[in-house]
């Protein structure tokens, strides 16, 4: 078998020279440094930040313009020259409607932005950079990047160059392509660790630019598994998933971004809870919509019925479903309909007409019509299902690189700091075992539609012992119905205490066989509250904490709007942003607070990473190639 692999790599390497020629390449690029690596986590459909934040590289590009033109070009150039970077298409197009895009400007421009394509790619092999370049003007990027302008005759030809893309009309696509590669070569590989969906405004959009990213990974975040769930055809999480929208005032991403159609729940809406004020179920709203203006008493209506439907949703999933030991978040039935309590509490709003106290949990014929009916939407939806099938290929519950070990939530603890056991599809597992067991049961619900897989969905979303939830419970009923706190305290699972513990940390990074001297665990999940002195490194620098708030309804909780980590062949650093609105206001001249953790030394090099180790296997194939070629 190996002998007639070697002669098919033969094939390909059809001369000895050229093998030669693959391993000097090869070998050389052991030596580059580490490409930059940027983690973001909780991004909760704020699509505007992201955005920016993932154009600017979390404000390096910033100080990239600031070291690469130095004293040459004044504070304010610098900032435009940026603002063009991050924002090609609109700076243009304004610059056209105020008259300014002249000859001049686009030949300045033109040049300015290849000197900073240079020094932001610098540290890349040729190869590399241009596997950016695209099908358009390749050949006149290659030239103007790889030209040595500092001799005189090759000046000439370089600025010539740059002087007929703006004779014959192609600067303005040749300035947009080329701010788009500064950007793309910012940022080497992007990790998301979880949390895509819910809360904020436009999730669609972020997926839409990261199903166009080069370099992608993502760990689910139980946001995400719920919509996943439901598109895999849970019920409950349907109804979760819409709940969640209604209540963040997210119409336009469901009608307009989705096509999820919320005729038939408005009309059930009108005719069930027209008088009913639904004062406990206002939206909460952070963000206009711009399709769907739907008023907030209307919004309030419809997001009770559809949290009634999924209350009796989740309780027939969790009556079908015994293992997973959920009965105390059975809600209806822990409803005295005799005297309107709920667990010996007062329920705060107890007109609850579809709810039959005899069998609670019984869908009227109209909540059937609804929920079927969004159903439909959630299984059908051609963007959707396309981001959800994006989540399946680029995703997974953990991933393990460079020594980073990245998951969203935690991996269940017990008290004494031992790994939690859980029992899943008639097993029992625990730590790295329980994650690739729920990893599996993940990709059954979606590939092969299994009903106990889709509903194992709903208990990664909300379950006590999920590793993306890790909470004794999700309060969303009592948050609603009831005064009592201790009927809605959410407990965290031991791990969020232990992690603190270097010693923690490193059995956890053990038992994901996370080998490399310099290794850490990163995720997100809980936000870290700066303004109570939270820190998000801990154990010793072993474990990153990245869910600083760019959301915004975390942002009141925690000071501050997110926390980008950045992993480069000299540092990993913390990117703090100060506020939500200094990120999209600030556009050109922001530059979050960064902050050197830990600095590498020496510099860290492509050989030291987890693509070098996969080259010099490549490497030690050719040299047995090479060696035996005349005898294969």
């Amino acid at each position: 078998m190996q002998e007639n692999c070697y002669k098919l790599l033969k094939e390909h390497y059809y001369s000895k020279s050229k093998v030669r020629n693959e391993l000097i390449s090869l070998n050389s690029k052991l030596y580059l440094p580490k490409g930059t690596e940027y983690f973001f986590s909780d991004i909760h459909g704020e699509s505007s930040a992201f955005l920016h934040l993932l154009k600017s590289a979390s404000g390096n590009i910033r100080e990239k313009t600031s070291l690469n033109f130095g004293d040459t070009l004044l504070k304010e150039e610098q900032d435009s020259l940026v603002d063009l970077v991050y924002n090609p298409k609109e700076v243009l197009h304004d610059l056209e409607i105020n008259g300014g895009l002249n000859e001049d400007y686009l030949t300045i421009t033109i040049h300015r932005l290849v000197s900073l394509f240079r020094f932001v790619s610098t540290k890349y092999a040729k190869d590399y950079v241009k596997r950016k370049f695209g099908t358009s003007y390749t050949n006149i990027v290659d030239e103007l990047l790889y030209t040595n302008d500092s001799e005189f005759n090759k000046k000439v030809y370089y600025d010539n160059l740059v002087d007929n893309v703006v004779k014959y009309g192609a600067a303005k696509d040749f300035i947009i392509l080329i701010s788009k590669l500064i950007q793309r070569v910012s940022v080497d590989k992007l990790h998301v660790v979880g949390d895509i969906f819910d809360r904020g405004p436009s999730p669609q959009i972020i997926l839409d630019e990261l199903i166009n990213f080069p370099n992608v990974d993502i760990q689910w975040g139980n946001h995400d598994i719920e919509w996943m769930g439901a598109v895999c055809g849970c019920k409950a999480l349907t109804a979760a998933c819409v709940a969640n929208a209604i209540q963040y005032n997210n119409f336009d991403m469901l009608e307009d971004g989705y096509g999820i159609n919320l005729r038939p729940l408005y009309e059930f809406t009108m005719k069930n809870y027209r008088e009913d004020p639904c004062e406990l179920f206002m939206p909460r709203i952070f963000d206009e919509n711009h399709y769907d203006n739907i008023d907030s008493l209307v919004a309030a209506k419809m997001f009770k019925a559809i949290s009634i439907i999924r209350y009796k949703l989740d309780g027939q999933l969790i009556e079908r479903n015994k293992e997973f030991n959920m009965d105390d978040r059975n809600f209806l039935k822990h409803i005295d309909f005799t005297n309107m309590t709920y667990k010996g509490e007062p329920l705060k709003d107890t007109n609850l007409p579809t709810v039959n106290s005899k069998n609670p949990l019984e869908l009227t014929k109209g909540e059937k019509h609804v929920i079927d009916n969004l159903q439909q939407d959630f299984t059908r939806a051609s963007k959707l299902n396309k981001h959800i099938a994006f989540l399946y290929e680029k995703g997974g519950l953990y991933k393990v690189e460079n020594g980073s070990l990245l998951f969203h939530g935690c991996i269940p603890l017990n008290d004494d700091g031992s790994f939690r056991e859980v029992e899943i599809d008639g097993g029992v597992f625990k730590g790295k075992a329980m994650m690739d067991k729920f990893d599996s049961v993940a990709r059954e619900a979606f590939y092969n539609k299994d009903p106990y897989s889709v509903d194992v969905m709903w208990y990664l979303f909300n379950g006590r012992n999920s590793p993306i939830f890790g909470k004794s419970q999700f309060s969303y009923f009592e948050n609603i119905f009831v005064d009592n706190k201790d009927l809605k305290k959410e407990d965290y699972n031991p791990y969020f205490k232990l992690s603190n513990s270097e010693e923690i940390v490193d059995m956890i990074l053990d038992e994901f066989n996370v080998k490399s001297s310099r290794r850490r665990i990163v995720n997100g999940h809980v936000p870290v509250k700066t303004t109570k002195g939270d820190s998000p490194v801990k154990a010793n620098k072993k474990l990153y904490v990245i869910d600083g708030g760019i959301s915004k309804p975390y942002q009141a909780k925690t000071g501050i709007a997110g926390y980008t980590l950045v992993y480069n062949s000299h540092a990993v650093s913390l990117a703090e942003h100060r506020s939500y609105e200094s990120i999209t206001e600030g556009v050109n001249s922001y530059r979050p607070n960064i902050k050197e953790v830990e600095v590498l030394h020496p510099r860290m090099l492509l050989k030291d990473t987890d693509q070098g180790r996969e080259l010099k296997e490549r490497i030690e194939v050719l040299e047995y190639l090479l060696k035996n070629y005349d005898n294969i």
